[in-house]
């Protein structure tokens, strides 16, 4: 019976990986929305606030906007990759910043940008990292 119960506490620890955040970022929008909720860039980012979660599953970066009215418009779990132009974490060395990542939503791709060790994202609008993307 013991090993039954073990058995079950452990397959219900790695299934629950993937639900919990390893990381969680408040996201700046000063200029703009993300191009994946506002591909023509034609509402103002006043009043809307923005969490970024980052996951250990195969949907791993999880975007959740609320608009003025503290109303959900944008709930979706994504993918995401270190831009190329930026440095690359997990390389043995102390993180250096800023550090780019490319989120991608149903094909849409915005590009977040770490500028410091805080728990905070912004949007980044660098012609030269969006030109390298292509």
């Amino acid at each position: 019976m013991r090993g039954y119960t073990l058995g079950a506490l452990l397959l219900l620890a790695f299934a629950s990986c993937g639900r919990f955040p390893e990381s969680e970022f408040t996201l700046r929008m000063e200029s703009r929305l993300p191009k994946f909720l506002d591909p023509s860039g034609t509402r103002s980012p006043e009043g809307y606030a923005a969490r970024v979660e980052f996951y250990d599953s195969p949907k791993p970066v999880r975007v959740i906007v609320t608009d003025p009215q503290h109303r959900t418009v944008f709930d979706q779990r994504g993918t995401f990759r270190w831009h190329p132009k930026g440095p690359q974490p997990g390389h043995g060395k102390d993180p250096t910043y800023p550090q780019y990542t490319v989120v991608s939503f149903d094909g849409a791709n915005d590009i977040f940008e770490q500028r410091a060790a805080e728990p905070v994202l912004h949007l980044s609008d660098d012609p030269e990292l969006w030109s390298s993307l292509k």
